[in-house]
């Protein structure tokens, strides 16, 4: 699996990694992806560059885990069809509202999570999570399928089949419009944590996923809105749309930490003895 210089891609100020011990290891939901749907220089299912294979959700208490498989690079590949010779990313789109994605964007309600730093065209170049203020479509300067329809189309013509993990996409998205894959705008809420995948519990590999790149990160339940849980449709695409995965899942609520239960002090607890001390020889001189 290939790993990365993260700090020394993302800067090491602006990027947390966290280590996760063994005992730590979550209950993942996978969506797993056809395995030969990806294009990659105009072949559709290669096993190329463009070949997303899953996407898996998990969570504790008080974050939410989310972790990508694929043969993507966390930093995009090099395009000479690209308007800037580079392919990156998409935004990963998170919609607790059980609305259409173009609906959810449209009400304000969506919430993004930004994750390949300056390796992207999206509107917000800081990683972290986002509520979406405006999204828009960025596979026509990446040398993509401006629509899904687009995509599908080329695919079936192929004899593939293309998914978008377990998420009912047809229904889901607006197949025949531009398909907007980056925010715009967004105001950040929060942010995401990288994290080592090794002690996750992750195993996409049960799952036929066997992409080379695997990237986990994390962010807390308190920034989201109003403490949002309840199903949950995760996704996300490459700028080109080449290819794309989701997940479908359900978020519990935070779990609060129980009050401590505040324990005297040594003095004042003597103080409490003392007074009660007192109270009682008063009692028995008056009687």
């Amino acid at each position: 699996m290939k790993t990365y210089n993260l700090s020394a891609i993302f800067g090491a100020a602006a990027l947390s990694i966290a280590a996760v011990s063994p005992a730590q290891a979550y209950s993942w939901t996978y969506g797993i992806d056809s395995f030969n749907d990806g294009v990659t220089n105009g072949i559709v299912g290669n096993g190329g560059t463009y070949e997303f294979y899953g996407m898996a959700v998990a969570e504790d208490d008080n974050n939410i885990f989310l972790a990508l498989n694929s043969n993507f690079a966390l930093t995009g590949a090099a395009n000479s069809g690209a308007q800037d010779k580079h392919i990156g990313w998409g935004d990963l789109f998170l919609n607790f509202t059980g609305k259409g994605y173009n609906d959810a964007i449209a009400s304000g309600e969506m919430l993004a999570i930004h994750l390949a730093g300056t390796y992207s065209d999206s509107g917000e170049q800081e990683n972290g999570l986002y509520k979406v203020n405006t999204a828009q479509g960025v596979a026509s300067t990446n040398s993509g399928f401006n629509t899904l329809n687009d995509h599908k189309n080329k695919v079936t013509k192929a004899g593939k089949t293309a998914t978008v993990g377990n998420v009912d996409y047809t229904n889901y998205f607006a197949m025949g419009s531009t398909m907007k894959n980056v925010m715009l705008d967004g105001d950040k809420i929060g942010n995401i944590s990288f994290l080592d995948t090794s002690g996750l519990g992750l195993d996409f590999a049960s799952k036929g996923a066997i992409g080379s790149q695997t990237i986990a990160l994390s962010f807390s339940k308190a920034d989201l809105p109003g403490g949002l849980s309840g199903d949950l449709i995760a996704t996300i695409f490459a700028e080109c749309n080449n290819d794309g995965v989701g997940v479908v899942a359900k978020v519990n609520p935070s779990v609060p930490e129980p009050p401590s239960e505040s324990v005297p002090e040594p003095a004042s607890v003597l103080g409490l003895i003392t007074i009660a001390s007192s109270a009682l020889g008063l009692r028995r001189r008056r009687a």
